[in-house]
């Protein structure tokens, strides 16, 4: 199950920022029209799609993993062919709505969801596996994605990503998904079930016990946080470290140092939930990403600029190792689903935000500068909060 989630989660690529910045440019060029429209778009659509992630996350919770994950991948896999086919803005926006619901949100919140399943006592140290994995996945999408589109047209490629998903995903789904370990005589993390009866499990809490948790929304505020901060970083990254003095390749450069914390901080952290209490691993998700923003308004090429990649990777990786992690320790997963569509909704909101918010900020001061430490300063005071919060398992 862990490979197989995994593999899933690695195909949400074509509905992620990381590999739709490959066809930015060939959208553009082919519509006529501006990068602020196609960010729009893009803003739009992804608003649009995560707002229907609590609903999702109820229907994996009632229907399961594997028949959901066969009818998103195959709407997936529609909304890529549809990609394809865009002629306006209005078009385009309505395919981001598409690929960004049924694929960052939805594809992945049910990878995660099988995994989660399957295991208790060692989830933390699955999940960072599988966390390892798709990041891998995802970073091979940019170069993969490139060349396609420079050998086939941008459309071309987007059919292609299509076919690939429905000759990957589907049968993964129909052949290989089992929904919970009960249905093949287990229990959680690969043990025999002798008794040949289902796992007594502690009571989960429903949706409106959940959001009525100080931890809950503690610990979806540091999610939202990375997802405004890194995004908007990401986003920015050429122009904001442009100002800094770095050319077009040593901006470029940054992503490697980031992807080597992502991928360290995702195994790490996730390892760690499985033996370490809650709060200090939230504090130090927070901080390292209150010290990567920092590092952003005063990075210079050089031994800052790599410590200002690796910081940001840690931050990224930490927070989205922690929560899939912590939420069904501390929920249950009869509901978790739907407790976990609630943070995924904010979560993506933020992310399609955060580029906005430094855009606005750096077009006021004429500068990334105060906008940057601004946001340092705020996960700093989140940081502050996880670390004194209580916890379900305090």
């Amino acid at each position: 199950m862990v490979a197989v989630c995994t593999i899933a989660r690695g195909f949400t690529a074509p509905g992620q920022t990381i590999g739709i910045s490959a066809f930015i440019d060939e959208l553009i060029d082919a519509l006529g029209t501006s990068r602020s429209a196609v960010s729009t778009a893009y803003l739009v659509g992804t608003l649009t799609g995560a707002a229907a992630l609590p609903f999702v996350g109820r229907w994996v919770d009632s229907a399961g993993v594997r028949r959901t994950m066969l009818l998103v991948a195959l709407g997936f896999s529609g909304a890529i062919l549809f990609a394809s086919s865009v002629q306006n803005v209005v078009m385009l926006a309505l395919a981001f709505v598409g690929l960004r619901m049924l694929g960052q949100g939805s594809l992945h919140l049910i990878g995660v969801q099988g995994i989660v399943l399957w295991f208790e006592r060692r989830r933390g140290f699955a999940l960072a596996i599988s966390g390892m994995g798709t990041l891998a996945l995802m970073s091979a999408a940019p170069l993969v994605f490139t060349v396609l589109v420079n050998s086939l047209g941008w459309r071309s490629s987007f059919v292609v990503l299509a076919i690939g998903v429905l000759a990957v995903v589907v049968p993964i789904a129909i052949f290989a998904v089992v929904d919970r370990p009960e249905h093949l005589g287990q229990q959680p993390d690969g043990r025999a079930d002798q008794l040949g009866e289902a796992l007594s499990r502690p009571r989960s809490l429903t949706v409106a016990e959940a959001v009525r948790v100080p931890a809950f929304w503690t610990l979806a505020g540091i999610t939202i946080m990375a997802g405004a901060v890194v995004t908007g970083l990401t986003f920015h990254n050429f122009d904001l470290l442009g100002e800094r003095g770095f050319s077009e390749g040593q901006a470029a450069a940054i992503f490697i140092p980031q992807m080597v914390g992502g991928t360290t901080a995702s195994f790490l952290f996730g390892w760690l939930t499985d033996r370490v209490p809650p709060r200090p691993l939230m504090f130090a998700s927070g901080a390292t990403l209150a010290a990567g923003a920092f590092i952003a308004s005063i990075a210079e090429p050089g031994l800052l600029a790599i410590a200002y990649g690796l910081v940001t990777g840690v931050a990224a990786g930490s927070s989205g190792a922690i929560a899939p992690a912590l939420m069904p320790k501390w929920f249950g997963i009869d509901h978790i689903g739907a407790i976990k569509g609630i943070a995924s909704t904010a979560n993506i909101g933020a992310s399609a935000l955060g580029p906005l918010i430094l855009s606005l900020g750096n077009d006021a001061a004429s500068s990334y500068g105060p906008v940057v430490v601004g946001c340092a300063i705020a996960c700093a005071a989140m940081a502050m909060v996880a670390a004194v919060v209580p916890t379900p398992s305090s």
